[in-house]
């Protein structure tokens, strides 16, 4: 039996915490990859809320192979994308030097091991389901600067230039701000709206006040704007699965 280590944030860590989606989750994108690879044990190091950053130090487990899903944490927090010598010489305190950092301790510990690095995908504005005060804003407009699109396409092309085996997933899996959700509820001059994208952007959203803006019909691949419901799950998965194919046939 082979072993699989999944590194990455909340996407990765929900997998097995799913009370800490309301059980609107039934079964993560991890869950389901192995559903369609038997054979396969799962070490799920998943960190909610890490940015690469935050791989620097974190502990590894040995495994026969590793998924890599990092970089909507760092677009937010303005993490710096910096460029290809970055990545190449794993030097920290960018995205790219942070994931080529990561991609080196990977290989010093498991020098056989096969690696796949997947990208970020598209988000609406995000309202955590537990604390509205947990909110941000979506990837239709940059962030510090910093488009996720950009990010994602260097994370992508930086390990495809390099012979790292990549899954474009933000361009593959079709999550975008326009259907992440169905509607967004906000409060409008006219009162409390059900408002698809674009109209919902970039209106303010009060956590004391305006009432929580996705209610259960509002789901859709996600269920608060950023994290995937079963149907972004599934989606996610079969990409993984058929990826990690490639990557072992």
């Amino acid at each position: 039996m082979l072993t699989l280590c999944a590194i990455g944030d909340s996407f990765t860590y929900l997998n097995d915490h799913l009370d800490e989606t309301g059980h609107i989750v039934q079964r993560g994108y991890l869950t389901r990859t192995l559903d369609k690879l038997p054979g396969f044990k799962l070490i799920n190091l998943g960190i909610n809320g890490s940015t690469t950053r935050d791989w620097l130090t974190a502990p590894l487990a040995r495994a026969d192979v590793y998924t890599v899903l990092l970089g909507t944490n760092d677009w937010h927090q303005g993490i710096r994308l910096g460029g290809r010598e970055d990545f190449l010489s794993g030097a920290p305190g960018t995205i790219l030097g942070n994931l080529g950092n990561l991609l080196t301790r990977i290989r010093a510990l498991a020098p056989d091991a096969r690696v796949l690095v997947l990208n970020p995908v598209e988000r609406a504005d995000f309202v955590y389901l537990f604390d509205p005060y947990n909110n941000a804003p979506g990837s239709y407009a940059p962030e510090h600067g910093q488009r996720l699109a950009d990010v994602a396409q260097a994370i992508y092309e930086n390990c495809a230039r390099s012979g790292i085996p990549a899954l474009n997933l933000h361009d593959a899996c079709g999550i975008t701000p326009e259907n992440a959700v169905k509607f967004k509820r906000v409060r409008t001059p006219e009162g409390v709206r059900d408002l698809p994208y674009p109209d919902c952007a970039g209106l303010p959203f009060d956590p004391a006040a305006d009432p929580y803006p996705y209610p259960k019909e509002a789901r859709a691949l996600t269920y608060d704007g950023l994290h995937p419901t079963d149907a972004g799950n599934e989606i996610i998965a079969s990409l993984l699965a058929e990826a990690l194919r490639a990557l072992l046939a």
